[in-house]
């Protein structure tokens, strides 16, 4: 089965956009006003329950990520490129974290300010947000997805609007800063853009080429949704329906390589 692959966005606007939420975080870090915003952001919040930022906070998880952009994908291209961008994401991230090594916002404020939502993170590995990276780079992918298949263009603007709350709960649980938001959204769109990208090289563009592939990724996220204690305890029945949501699709991806019976054939 053929498929017809929809360019990458265009990279001068891309990563211009990208450059710029970089660039806005770095601005921000280093301002007077940064942790006011911080606890701004942090009580404004409040204003939803704490139930959904723990589900939003849990959909930015690497294994999570995984679940979502390949599933999206009845053939293997969604496995691909996001099994590329957990690849790409996890050696940014973890490679600026200790480098940088910048105290957390429940490190270098008052406790007793931040709304903690979960199990408090107080460390100094905090910029950039892993969660902000991984959430634009699903956006990302979702969008030439969305655009690869020809649906409907409103689905892009729910795509970034799902990936933003996503980062923004990183603040609403008390673990980020905004500037870490920022600085690691811009790099998930370069993460995602690359591993939009990377595929085009692959050996094969037939959508079918690498049917145990998405098998394997969708396993992955489910065994890590079932099995990891992520700190969100209020998050656990919706971290348990993505595991479940991920072995269905497994199970449909397996029943679809069963022959046909005669009965069917006929």
């Amino acid at each position: 089965m053929q498929i017809t692959f929809s360019p990458p966005p265009n990279p001068y606007i891309w990563f211009a956009v990208a450059t710029l939420l970089i660039a806005t975080g770095v601005l921000v870090h280093f301002s007077a006003w940064h942790p006011s915003l911080m606890l701004g952001l942090n009580h404004a919040a409040l204003q939803l329950p704490d139930l959904f930022w723990s589900c939003m906070t849990v959909s930015g998880l690497g294994w999570a990520v995984l679940i979502l952009v390949s599933i999206m994908s009845r053939g293997d291209l969604g496995a691909r490129v996001v099994l590329t961008g957990f690849i790409l994401g996890g050696i940014v991230t973890h490679t600026l974290k200790p480098w940088l090594n910048l105290p957390r916002p429940g490190a270098a404020l008052d406790g007793d300010l931040l709304h903690f939502i979960g199990n408090p993170v107080i460390n100094h590995q905090s910029m950039p947000s892993g969660h902000a990276l991984a959430a634009l780079c699903m956006g990302t992918l979702w969008v030439c997805l969305i655009r690869a298949r020809a649906y409907p263009r409103w689905l892009e603007w729910l795509s970034w609007a799902i990936a933003s709350t996503i980062a923004l709960s990183r603040v609403a649980v008390g673990a980020h800063w905004p500037a870490d938001l920022l600085v690691g959204g811009g790099l998930g769109l370069m993460v995602g853009w690359l591993a939009w990208r990377f595929p085009f090289a692959w050996p094969s563009k037939n959508d079918q080429a690498f049917p145990w592939l998405p098998v394997s990724v969708e396993c992955l996220g489910a065994w890590a949704a079932l099995t990891f204690d992520e700190g969100m305890p209020l998050a656990l029945l919706w971290q348990w329906a993505l595991g479940g949501l991920a072995m269905t699709s497994v199970l449909w991806r397996v029943y679809a390589w069963w022959p046909p019976t005669s009965e069917q054939a006929a």
